[in-house]
């Protein structure tokens, strides 16, 4: 068995070996896609690092085939960890495999893991590790053939000078989650976009980001949220309705994911009733050096 960083020639190598797991459920990592030109696309945007290498780690066999793979989206000293995927190795190769991705990137503090619920042997792995668990989640999607549009438009893009209510108000809402407000706030580009609910008196009331792929015709709803001074209002159903309507004014988006937090019911009734059906349950935890 190898234990090497990959390069930019081994992409569709990776990109092929974390398709066949991921869309399997017992194999599932959520952070990845299921999809081959998306995960493809991901790799070469948010993976490649100099000298033509990737910040995957992968373990191969006699025979070159990989068997087990790590990667790291980094941010700073964080990292959305994608994996561990693996095809039957050991306990002693996929704790190498590990160890040797903490050691391949020393500057990466925290690590960020997202597991399906059904992926038991990943989970047990990762618990092993002592982190922490920041919650349990589900992933939810739309059709556009099941939402019915609406008149009324109370969102409005972030500006400058929106940063202190923002801030304010993601944290007190997720105080643990994998985006926190400078993040989103950072990503925010032409397909990325976070839109703040207001009243008259543009006053914030809540908030959505979402990021739309249109290359592969996927848009993904990461956060949606009203004020805790606002709710019990109807404002939850009103803010989901005219953030679906923003997204399917993209031609080639036909379906609309979220994720949430599973012991959300209020929520959870109102994804529902906008035409949401379960997709995954998901595990997060936080890995910290």
């Amino acid at each position: 068995m190898n234990i090497n960083l990959a390069t930019t020639s081994e992409i569709n190598e990776i990109a092929k070996f974390v398709t066949k797991l991921n869309q399997q459920k017992s194999t599932h990592i959520g952070y990845a896609g299921t999809e081959f030109d998306e995960i493809v696309a991901t790799l070469e945007e948010d993976f490649v690092l100099e000298n033509g290498r990737l910040a995957f780690v992968l373990l191969k066999n006699e025979i070159e085939e990989i068997v087990g793979a790590i990667g790291l989206d980094i941010d700073e000293n964080s990292a959305e960890v994608w994996g561990p995927f693996e095809d039957s190795i050991s306990e002693k190769e996929l704790t190498t495999l590990w160890q040797t991705t903490l050691d391949q990137f020393p500057h990466v503090e925290t690590a960020h893991f997202f597991v399906n619920l059904e992926n038991t042997t990943q989970q047990k792995f990762i618990e092993r590790l002592h982190v922490k668990k920041t919650g349990e989640y589900l992933t939810l999607t739309v059709s556009k053939g099941d939402f019915e549009p609406l008149n009324s438009q109370r969102l409005f893009p972030f500006q400058a000078g929106d940063e202190k209510d923002f801030e304010s108000l993601h944290n007190e809402l997720f105080p643990n989650t994998y985006y926190d407000a400078k993040t989103i706030v950072s990503r925010i580009n032409e397909d990325n976009k976070l839109l703040l609910f207001k009243n008259e008196q543009q006053a914030l009331q809540g908030y959505a980001y979402f990021e739309v792929a249109t290359v592969f015709g996927e848009a993904s709803l990461e956060y949606i949220a009203v004020s805790p001074k606002h709710q019990n209002q109807g404002l939850g159903t009103l803010l989901l309705k005219e953030v679906l309507q923003e997204i399917f004014k993209h031609d080639t988006i036909a379906e609309i994911r979220l994720c949430v937090e599973n012991d959300n019911d209020r929520a959870n009734h109102v994804y529902m009733k906008a035409g949401f059906k379960m997709d995954n349950i998901l595990l997060g935890y936080t890995f910290n050096r």
